[in-house]
């Protein structure tokens, strides 16, 4: 064939597939080449609209996921849509036929559909609150929708179809993004006024949400109309930079206000969806206003990703509950975390006080144990038999809150959610080193907690068979059902080990438990209620304000407490429901019935190998009892924190160094701790030593 120079070729009719080869400077054919080729004569910019739509997504769909094209100048370790980009802008600019269809096809085609939904619509929640947008979410992956070939939006939808695509249109070098916009002459001119609409409709829904109610109670105060979140709905768009930055303001005003009001999914909500709304609003104007042509492109370029990536996860159910629940968790385990406070110990005082207290609960756990003997020989049905277990529990661990004992197995979590709020703002070495130090407390006062609550536990009952032998004349429990008991506890040859590992997990939602109830308690300004209830006119204000100031101290612990006594009672019985042989293996109320046990089977039981061996299945009980419920409380707590993972793991590493170095500080307090002022061991207060120098 004769050779057609490309400055020659003809602008009517497409070359052949030969001289498109030589044009865009290709030697020898490839598949990915031969593709472009037929996608490019192919087109029509006087078809029909879907028709149009379905030949931009094939040539999207052939430069993201195409064959692999050879080497081409210009085109060097970078990715291979970024080198077929490339090779596609080549033959718009060598082929002047396939540089016209293709201007005409993208204007016609920008110029029939409707951008509105994919610039203020796509990717942002709408108004009716978490579980209706999660519910519509699910309602579009279950029934197919009809296609709709003039919503720019689900053309976009079909031409990049993965976070992948987004990814790689983020990073899009500059001058391949400047010679496709040459290319194309400037292909956003359809939608100008469509942007313009899009600001308007973004900055009314910022405004309606910022205005209401919830929002606005907990803003700052001042008059409404000097608000940001008025004025944005009102201001002209070079207003909108300093706007946004004031709603940003009033959206951190906001969030610290959660802590004195209390939150709820519609006031999270609400937040999410004013911080998405500002986003579009900033990357629409950076598209539309960004001065020079290279910094234009880039914008545009971005916008595009950053809608490519909202229209991906526009039907994901796990996004819009990942990003919401983020927050919400976040707010509930800084109410547990302000209970976890109250476990940590710094000096010696605080220790033995810490120490004292557990050996209360240790001894009001023998009397939770024998109630739990007692119900099973009810021979109740599982489920009467579950709940009047949950009573037992839940009552025995509101007795203990309030007469300021301690178990030492609802502390982890709380602690967990103390030490993820002092990682918060922890950056250099030493606030890390403060960080360290809160560890090495909490371990502590974990310690005197299990040990007083099992020091105490085990002679209070002996105690308890003593005076059971001398006033029945008889041992509490038979010899059958001693001896079934201290085989339950064998490590290896039942379910011990499974069971106190589901424990743990109970533990840690009973941390939840406490934190939700004192954020609804809050939220509903409980205390402000009861202290201002109107009985005072009768009675006076001191008491109810008494109440007030005991319902505010004790709600959290009143909500663990709770949650943990149905979850350890109610947990088999369920287990039973579903022909689950669950059991429950708390480490106190497990040590409880191992002694009451080995004392009815006398002295000599004691060096029997079945209660040796579980003696060590106890053991194990207390480590994952403590190890699951704190492990997964500062899994989410740092989740919630977004605390990288590689903070983590330094400060794991400077946790173990310090141990090694020290470690009678991790077991007890050293002499030069000294008591701290409340919140002050969080590393934004702390700076004490380490040590003597």
């Amino acid at each position: 064939m004769q050779e057609v120079p490309a400055t020659a070729m003809a602008v009517g009719s497409p070359p052949d597939y030969d001289a498109f080869l030589r044009a865009v400077e290709l030697t020898g054919g490839s598949r990915a080449a031969h593709k472009l080729y037929l996608a490019l004569s192919a087109l029509d910019p006087a078809a029909e609209l879907a028709r149009r739509a379905s030949w931009l997504e094939a040539l999207a769909r052939w430069v993201c996921a195409g064959p692999k094209l050879p080497a081409i100048a210009g085109a060097s370790n970078e990715p291979p849509a970024t080198t077929r980009l490339r090779l596609l802008v080549r033959a718009l600019h060598s082929v002047p036929e396939f540089g016209q269809r293709v201007r005409a096809l993208v204007a016609s085609t920008l110029a029939d559909v409707r951008p509105i939904r994919l610039l203020c619509e796509t990717g942002l929640p709408n108004d009716r609150g978490l579980w209706s947008e999660t519910s519509e979410r699910l309602y579009r992956r279950l029934l197919p929708s009809p296609p709709d070939e003039s919503d720019l939006a689900e053309l976009v939808k079909h031409m990049f179809r993965s976070e992948r695509d987004a990814d790689w249109l983020a990073q899009l070098p500059a001058e391949v993004v400047a010679a496709l916009h040459e290319q194309l002459g400037d292909p956003w001119e359809p939608l100008r006024d469509a942007t313009h609409d899009a600001l308007a409709l973004l900055a009314t829904r910022v405004s309606a949400l910022g205005l209401s109610q919830d929002i606005r109670r907990r803003s700052s105060p001042g008059p409404v109309r000097e608000a940001p979140f008025f004025r944005i709905a009102h201001a002209a768009h070079s207003e909108f930079p300093e706007l946004i930055k004031g709603c940003r303001r009033e959206l951190l005003v906001v969030y610290e206000n959660l802590e004195q009001y209390g939150v709820s999914v519609d006031v999270v909500y609400g937040i999410e969806v004013i911080t998405k709304c500002l986003e579009r609003i900033e990357a629409i104007l950076a598209a539309l206003e960004a001065g020079v042509e290279p910094e234009q492109h880039a914008a545009e370029a971005q916008l595009l990703a950053k809608l490519v990536r909202a229209r991906i996860r526009e039907d994901s159910i796990a996004d819009v509950i990942r990003s919401n629940l983020r927050m919400l968790s976040r707010k509930v385990i800084e109410r547990a975390g302000e209970t976890g406070e109250h476990y940590i110990t710094v000096s010696r005082k605080e220790w033995l006080k810490m120490l004292a207290s557990a050996c209360g609960g240790g001894v009001l756990t023998v009397f939770t144990c024998v109630v739990r003997f007692y119900t099973k020989w009810g021979g109740f049905a599982p489920a009467v038999e579950g709940l009047l277990s949950a009573v037992n529990y839940a009552g025995s661990f509101v007795a203990m809150q309030l007469c300021g004992f301690t178990l030492a197995t609802k502390q982890p979590s709380m602690t967990a959610a103390a030490l993820a709020g002092s990682i918060r703002e922890t950056r250099d070495a030493h606030r890390l080193d403060d960080l360290v130090t809160t560890i090495a407390r909490i371990c502590r006062s974990q310690m005197a907690a299990a040990l007083g609550n099992i020091g105490a536990v085990i002679p209070a009952a002996v105690l308890f068979e003593l005076w059971f032998r001398r006033s029945r004349e008889r041992a509490f429990l038979d010899p059958d059902t001693a001896a079934y008991t201290i085989a339950s506890f064998h490590p290896f040859q039942s379910g011990t080990i499974l069971f106190a590992a589901l424990t743990g997990v109970l533990l840690w939602c009973s941390s939840l438990g406490a934190g939700w109830l004192e954020n609804w308690a809050v939220y509903r300004r409980l205390p402000e209620a009861i202290a201002e209830h109107r009985v005072k006119r009768f009675i006076g204000a001191g008491i109810p304000r008494w109440f007030s100031r005991q319902f505010s101290k004790h709600v959290a612990g009143f909500g663990g407490s709770v949650t943990l006594g149905f979850l350890l009672g109610m947990v088999p019985a369920f287990g039973l429901f579903f022909g689950l042989p669950l059991e429950v293996r708390h480490v106190t109320l497990s040590t409880g019935s191992l002694v009451l046990a080995a004392a009815a089977l006398g002295t000599d039981a004691i060096m029997l190998s079945g209660t040796l061996w579980a003696a060590l299945g106890i053991l194990i009980i207390g480590i994952l009892n403590f190890g699951v419920s704190f492990t997964l409380a500062l899994a989410v707590a740092f989740r919630a924190r977004e605390v990288p993972l590689t903070h983590s793991l330094r400060l794991l590493g400077k946790v173990l160094v310090r141990f090694f170095k020290s470690p009678l500080e991790f077991i007890f307090p050293p002499s030069w701790e000294k008591e701290l002022p409340a919140h002050s061991f969080r590393p934004s207060h702390a700076h004490e030593p380490h040590g003597p120098h």
